[in-house]
């Protein structure tokens, strides 16, 4: 027999193997990655359109309910109140205690919590009217805003406490935080906020207020415009965007179909099983120099050298896979990439997960 017709037997042998352990695993999630996207992404060194559209419609849906939105005083507020025709009303700064109250001369105490200073303004003038003055004209306006504080966490840019100043929704609150790390934000936002709820017969459980949870499509709402959708943010209000909890190894070079494939949660994959979800090797593998790249927690990259030839033959014991393993099987289509571009290569895949290169 020649040595031609022995590598045809082997290739013929390499995809079959492939083929029937890749039907088994035909629901794995796959993105298909080649080489020549990594060397274009690697000299682009540019954020993905859709990162960049996706903050962009963030912020102008943010900016086009800002306008029309009065903010809600609160306790601790301080606000300025002018009641023209009372001497001791010109310019009167005045604290909301924790009831959300003011005092007055003439009329005592006024409940102002979750009125805006325009309704305010109203409130008071209805009391001066009733009792003191005939037609008052009255001024109130926010002096130092304290009362109302939101969080917003997880994959956006400057997570932290954030004061309001005004009536928000859900699309401000996401602004005021910087926008989303597209590359690790999960396509759906959760608002917590406070809900007094039934009383419970459980007398361990002495208060009532639970704690209500809203579910949000970032993509209904940013990239479709369901409106619907940008809820109003309230004072408490907890929004959390998770990071994606996807993982993935991945499997370049002279394979039948190259790509990140996802890891499931406690799964163990080999490289036989890896190789076997690409499709199997290409007739133009070279096999026998296979490498494994696998990035350490100090940012360096491992290359770990595996000849598959032996390995789907059994002559040499497999090796298992970790989260962002690269197994690279070098061949004709690829024997032009250097080993520079193997040890980085890795530094740059997780752009094309988020993007979904296809």
């Amino acid at each position: 027999m020649t040595f031609r017709a022995t590598r045809v037997i082997l290739a013929s042998v390499f995809l079959f193997i492939g083929a029937s352990v890749s039907a088994q695993q035909a629901d794995r999630k796959h993105v298909p990655i080649t080489i020549e996207d990594v060397l274009r992404q690697q000299a682009a060194a540019t954020p993905s359109k859709s990162s960049i559209d996706l903050n962009d419609r963030l912020r102008a849906m943010s900016g086009a309910t800002r306008f029309s939105q009065d903010y809600l005083l609160g306790p601790g507020d301080i606000i300025e109140v002018t009641v023209y025709g009372v001497e001791d009303l010109k310019k009167k700064e005045l604290t909301l205690d924790s009831d959300g109250k003011i005092s007055l001369p003439f009329i005592n105490s006024v409940q102002l919590i979750g009125l805006t200073p325009r309704e305010s303004e109203v409130k008071i003038c209805t009391l001066y009217e009733a009792s003191v003055i005939k037609n008052p004209q009255v001024s109130v306006s926010v002096k130092e805003y304290r009362s109302q504080f939101i969080n917003v966490l997880g994959a956006v840019l400057k997570p932290g406490t954030y004061q309001l100043t005004r009536r928000v929704f859900l699309v401000d609150a996401l602004a005021m935080a910087g926008g989303l790390l597209a590359a690790k934000a999960e396509s759906k936002a959760y608002v917590h906020r406070a809900a007094m709820g039934q009383p419970s017969n459980d007398k361990a459980e002495t208060s009532t207020e639970t704690r209500e949870s809203l579910e949000i499509d970032l993509v209904q709402l940013l990239e479709r415009g369901d409106i619907g959708l940008n809820i109003p943010i309230y004072a408490g209000d907890v929004i959390s965007v998770p990071e994606k909890v996807e993982r993935f190894f991945y499997v370049l070079g002279d394979v039948n179909k190259a790509g990140a494939f996802e890891l499931r949660k406690g799964e163990s994959i080999s490289v036989k099983q890896a190789i076997a979800s690409a499709g199997g090797l290409m007739p133009t593998a070279k096999a026998k120099k296979t490498s494994i790249l696998r990035q350490n927690a100090d940012g360096t990259t491992t290359q770990i050298a595996m000849d598959v030839s032996k390995l789907l033959k059994g002559e040499v014991p497999d090796t298992i896979l970790t989260q962002n393993d690269v197994v690279f099987v070098p061949g004709s289509t690829t024997k032009t990439i250097s080993h520079g571009i193997l040890s980085s290569i890795g530094n740059v895949l997780a752009a094309f997960i988020y993007v979904g290169v296809q």
